[in-house]
């Protein structure tokens, strides 16, 4: 018998949701099964052990955000939409679960570093080319080191927002926003 796909989506959905909501350590295969509205045997039937739900629940996502970052990057303003994307809640809470999952699964943190190096060597070859279009200097302007800022600004907006801390984030905000429109003026 072949293994229902809807199912087993239903099963990462009620997952990304468990985790977004509660936090990784949540999602154990009885409250997603709940949340999936089936019995919790069928969780192991579709995944045999909680790091292969894991690890199909990372890989999604990763996936979709490494779509939405090459849609963004290749739009008429990719430094504004891959702004966007780095500052998308729900996606960094999601990425900062995993994080936190990491630290105690290794095949967890081998994945996510995999990924991780993907989606920063498009982020690198797209800066390089709006670097370079802007007549700039990659050795005063790196790819990599302006990838880095944005994303680490982007993220520290999230985690600091998910712990009701948001003093200067309405001004980095702004001066992200500021940098970028030197780049690519609002249309």
């Amino acid at each position: 018998m072949a293994r229902d796909s809807a199912t087993r989506d239903t099963l990462i959905d009620a997952t990304i949701q468990i985790m977004v909501d509660e936090g990784y350590a949540a999602a154990t295969s009885r409250r997603v099964a709940a949340e999936a509205g089936v019995k919790p045997a069928l969780v192991h039937y579709y995944f045999p052990t909680m790091d292969d739900l894991y690890l199909n629940v990372f890989r999604r996502g990763a996936a979709a955000y490494l779509e939405r970052q090459q849609r963004a990057l290749a739009s008429d303003r990719p430094l504004h939409a891959f702004w966007d994307t780095l500052i998308e809640p729900k996606d960094t809470r999601l990425l900062l679960e995993f994080m936190g999952l990491a630290n105690h699964r290794k095949e967890i943190r081998t994945e996510i570093a995999a990924w991780s190096e993907r989606w920063r060597e498009m982020q690198i070859t797209a800066l390089n080319f709006i670097v370079r279009e802007h007549g700039l200097d990659t050795g005063d302007f790196p790819p990599a080191g302006l990838a880095v800022i944005l994303a680490a600004v982007g993220r520290m907006l999230i985690l600091e927002q998910a712990l009701g801390a948001t003093t200067g984030h309405a001004e980095a905000v702004a001066l992200v926003s500021r940098i970028v429109d030197r780049f690519e003026m609002p249309s």
